[in-house]
């Protein structure tokens, strides 16, 4: 069997790139990690070789590619987690899927305004639109913690890709000095303690590469 190859963009910004490799990480599977710094002169030329859409992240396996961060993470329950990604009981799974959905798809201005920087530590202005999108992230955190969580820390319970696709909205709450209620950000706080997290986060610090914000708001 080929090694599973990772391919991402700068961890400081790439939020995108962050789910499946929390993934991979957390459920230790090995993996080849290929990182490309994004918006450069020759970004594209790197990714010709591995991504399809010349966009992070990609993963390669078994002669395998697989593009878009939750297509990434679905393969790798599918081919390496034996179903281990999503919870075991059906009514939880289909909540988390919905969720992994929701965030997938939505929320544009917190994509736009509010996009993942590692470094940055600043109190941002809430339009009532993003308000009400951070709402929405607030009721979702809130609600499957009261409704699922009963079991463990993490959103439903025991971790899973649900988490994954989350996880960097914690770092963009807490780089923007989002106002969360008690039980989201309790929430937040235990993605943030968890240390894969603090490892993608402290090597995202550690880049030296810099993306313009325009460009940064489509890496979220």
């Amino acid at each position: 069997m080929s090694q599973a190859k990772l391919v991402i963009g700068n961890k400081n910004y790439s939020s995108w790139s962050m789910r499946p490799w929390l993934l991979l990480k957390t459920f230790e599977i090995p993996f080849e990690e290929i990182n490309i710094a994004l918006y450069q002169d020759n970004t594209a030329e790197k990714l010709g070789p591995y991504s399809p859409s010349l966009k992070v992240p990609a993963f390669l396996h078994n002669q395998v590619t697989v593009w878009d961060s939750l297509a990434i993470c679905e393969y790798i329950n599918e081919s390496l987690l034996e179903g281990r990604g999503w919870p075991a009981n059906p009514k939880k799974r289909a909540s988390a899927r919905s969720v992994c959905a929701e965030v997938h798809a939505e929320f544009p201005l917190l994509k736009k305004e509010w996009p993942m920087n590692c470094k940055a530590s600043v109190n941002l202005f809430v339009s009532d639109k993003l308000g009400d999108e951070i709402a929405r992230i607030d009721a979702i955190w809130s609600c499957c913690r009261r409704k699922y969580g009963a079991d463990g820390d993490y959103l439903f319970g025991r971790f899973s890709i649900a988490d994954c696709m989350y996880a960097p909205l914690a770092v963009c709450f807490r780089s923007y000095g989002a106002n969360l209620s008690h039980e989201a950000q309790r929430y937040a706080d235990t993605l943030l303690a968890n240390p894969h997290v603090q490892e993608w986060i402290r090597q995202g610090r550690e880049e030296k590469e810099l993306v313009s914000m325009s460009n940064v708001s489509n890496l979220f």
